[in-house]
């Protein structure tokens, strides 16, 4: 059994792979539960019910997916699975998983607190060992909630792969002498979401300035729209000018950490879909869900 739960631990929690977020086709919340079948019946499995096999079966379960999952990410974190028999669980059958996360650090990414749980009653993976294959014979999807602090941010944006996308908007500025992000920084600061820019302007040096560097600080409420979370309304402040600049919303959003913060949540075989964003007592929440569609083969 141990396995099988390695397999399932590692789709519940990171599905395994990169991004790819997008909407949803068919039902609303883009899933659709099936009712149980397939079930192991007879003796075996009334005994597993009747001599608590399955409850020590759900309890081994927890504290394999518990020890995979923390080979995964760094964290706090309290499992719970709950199974249809000891049989059903092998078989990849299974009627619900559940984590809990706090102080969450995975692949440079920062979350105060992180929860990951099955929404239907009945689950179904087959895993083949020899050919390293998941099949999702039902849809699978898991509701996700996280909770992100200003100290979550910063260290998220120290991250390469986030310094990437900074370089790529530098190539842009430096080639037309324009500007140098040199340093960024999250802010949470009356229920608004603070990006502030070190910024280097070459061009107030050849218009006479003697300071060529300053901050800037965007400040931004949140939305969801399609499924992603989105800087709105922003607008940038410096000691030398205020201005509406939702017109460049866009090219904010390409540097937004947030969504950069959800990537380690995605998958190339899953949808994940931002459901409500908001920022309570200094922290911002994030929840939604991701779907694994149904008949899905993926190799792990």
């Amino acid at each position: 059994m141990k396995k099988q739960i390695c397999i399932l631990a590692a789709i519940l929690f990171w599905l395994s792979g990169c991004l790819q977020a997008g909407a949803y086709a068919a039902a609303s919340d883009g899933f659709r539960c099936s009712a149980p079948y397939d079930l192991s019946e007879g003796f075996s499995s009334t005994l597993s019910r009747v001599s608590g096999a399955n409850f020590l079966g759900s309890k081994i379960a927890e504290h394999i997916l518990k020890n995979q999952v923390t080979k995964n990410a760094d964290g706090k974190f309290s499992v719970g699975v709950k199974s249809f028999s000891v049989a059903d669980l092998k078989a990849g059958r299974f009627k619900s998983m559940e984590i809990h996360g706090k102080n969450v650090v995975s692949e440079g990414v920062y979350f105060s607190t992180m929860d990951i749980s099955t929404l239907c009653d009945f689950n179904y993976i087959i895993y083949d060992e020899q050919k390293s294959t998941a099949l999702f014979k039902e849809d699978f999807p898991v509701s996700f909630a996280v909770t992100l602090s200003e100290e979550d941010l910063n260290n998220t944006m120290k991250a390469a792969g986030y310094f990437d996308l900074i370089e790529k908007v530098n190539g842009f500025g430096k080639a037309l002498s324009l500007f140098e992000v040199e340093s960024t920084e999250a802010k949470i600061r009356n229920n608004k979401f603070v990006y502030v820019f070190n910024m280097n302007v070459p061009a107030l040096g050849f218009l006479g300035g003697k300071n060529t560097k300053f901050d800037v600080a965007l400040i931004t409420d949140l939305r969801v729209e399609n499924g992603q979370v989105l800087l709105d309304n922003p607008e940038f402040v410096n000691s030398y000018m205020k201005a509406d600049l939702s017109s460049l919303t866009k090219v904010f959003n390409y540097l937004n950490p947030l969504e950069y913060s959800l990537k380690v949540m995605k998958n190339k075989d899953a949808v994940l879909k931002v459901r409500n964003v908001n920022i309570i007592n200094d922290k911002i929440n994030i929840s939604g869900i991701i779907n694994v569609p149904k008949d899905v083969l993926t190799q792990l």
